[in-house]
């Protein structure tokens, strides 16, 4: 059992990741001057064009003349009303040479960005173009953007922040669907020692996530490694964006999932039964998922694209959740009767519960390719096909095997076995769509690829 409950938590943040994945970061559409541009004199700006919104606070960009040792740092400014476009004054009186600039954003989706252009004033001697920009000289039009190698010690939180979001999402999906659990499957099981430590964990534990959360954001925008993430003058590079903003409103509904766990562990029974308990947990936890639709990728697609990561992320939430909680807590208390009236109930919410995840699932799929025939033609598409196959498979098998779990109940014959052996393939399942999600994180989908004269630019943690 103990095998089952592991594998549960790792389904639950695999398949919470999947919205994530299934969204694009802003990406650098195209800069003037472009990379690898031979100038015959000094520009007066670089202007930077991007997909989504940007946020200046914290913004780290740096120029640099070849063989040169000074590293001069430039202050950026917004350039258009919808965020998109950026400009950079460069210093006067620039002398003939190769320059690098180098340039860390943070978007407004909440995700650390990074890119550099490099160009070159005077007689060509010291810099080729690349050879996307190569063809793009041709252009009179802003040319492509080549993906700089990333500093060490940027690249140093991309890892650690990775972990944090993980646990960030089991601890909700426990949080969240083990409290959904207990107030419309097993409300006796709030007496339960085990149910109640499960909640008390999950929310120190989501809290402690998003805290680091923003601690790594910053401390990637300043160019410090993932120790400095607590410190107060790291973090305040990021206080006053719109990213800021929102984790403090997480903040805010987890302080009121703290209040509601402490009236559930005193009222017990009568308080998950009672309307205001349910409601004061409703508020909690949808508000808190409401800060991660906001902040996720689909936070500069619509309202739409957020409505539909909301409800995936609640069916996620409930239906994982739930499933943690009868592998952890109802099949080890092993008692027959109990599970003839439990079962059933968590069937029916179960159903409720995929049901609205696939179908704002497919919103996000067409959203990410309007045509399905897109998807076999680049990596990201025949991944998610893969993982899509997982699904499928997974919502396939976890209903018949529950149905003929259930039907042995209903006859009587009371066996364990069949019953752990359907969660054990739900959760082998939901692990195989795990390592599929870690694929799809890294790649772009096909909707949001740059077009053919712009390079690929380098996409934040």
């Amino acid at each position: 059992m103990r095998r089952l409950c592991i594998a549960a938590l790792l389904a639950a943040a695999g398949v919470f990741l999947a919205p994530a994945a299934a969204w694009a970061h802003a990406e650098l559409v195209s800069s003037d001057p472009g990379y690898g541009d031979r100038l015959s004199n000094p520009p007066g700006e670089v202007r930077l064009e991007f997909s989504g919104a940007m946020e200046l606070t914290g913004a780290r960009i740096t120029l640099q003349r070849r063989d040169a040792g000074t590293v001069e740092a430039l202050h950026p400014a917004l350039a258009s009303p919808d965020r998109h476009l950026v400009s950079v004054p460069l210093p006067p009186r620039m002398p003939d040479g190769a320059y690098t600039m180098t340039w860390f954003f943070l978007g407004n989706d909440g995700h650390l960005m990074g890119g550099d252009v490099v160009f070159q004033v005077g007689e060509p001697a010291a810099v080729a173009p690349a050879p996307q920009a190569a063809a793009a000289l041709k252009r009179p039009s802003p040319v492509a953007v080549r993906a700089p190698k990333r500093p060490g010690r940027t690249l140093a939180v991309t890892t650690p922040q990775a972990i944090v979001r993980v646990v960030d999402y089991v601890s909700l999906a426990i949080l969240i669907g083990g409290g959904f659990f207990l107030a419309r499957v097993w409300p006796d099981g709030t007496g339960e020692r085990r149910a109640q430590q499960l909640l008390w964990w999950a929310l120190p534990a989501s809290a402690a996530a998003t805290l680091l959360n923003f601690g790594l954001t910053a401390a990637g925008l300043r160019g410090a490694g993932a120790l400095h993430a607590l410190d107060p003058s790291v973090m305040g590079a990021v206080l006053g964006t719109r990213f800021s903003r929102v984790m403090a409103i997480r903040a805010m509904f987890l302080g009121l999932g703290f209040v509601t766990l402490t009236m559930l562990r005193l009222g017990h029974d009568r308080a998950v039964r009672a309307r205001w308990w349910q409601a004061l947990a409703g508020v909690a936890a949808g508000g808190v998922l409401l800060t991660h639709a906001l902040l996720g990728h689909a936070s500069s697609e619509g309202p739409a694209a957020r409505v539909a990561l909301f409800v995936h992320l609640a069916g996620v939430a409930v239906w994982l959740g739930g499933l943690v909680y009868l592998a952890a807590v109802v099949l080890p208390r092993r008692r027959p009767e109990e599970l003839r009236v439990l079962l059933p109930r968590f069937s029916a919410l179960a159903f409720t519960a995929v049901s609205a995840l696939v179908l704002a699932g497919a919103a996000m799929v067409l959203r990410v390719a309007p045509r399905v025939t897109e998807l076999p033609q680049t990596g990201y598409g025949r991944v998610l096909l893969l993982k899509l196959g997982f699904v499928a498979l997974l919502l396939a098998s976890a209903r018949q095997a529950r149905t003929f779990t259930e039907r042995r109940l209903v006859a009587g014959a009371i066996r364990m076995r069949p019953l752990l052996l359907a969660v054990g393939v739900e959760l082998v399942l939901a692990v195989v769509i795990l390592s599929s999600t870690a694929v799809l994180a890294g790649r772009v989908p096909p909707s949001t690829r740059p077009t053919a004269n712009v390079a690929s630019t380098l996409k934040g943690p």
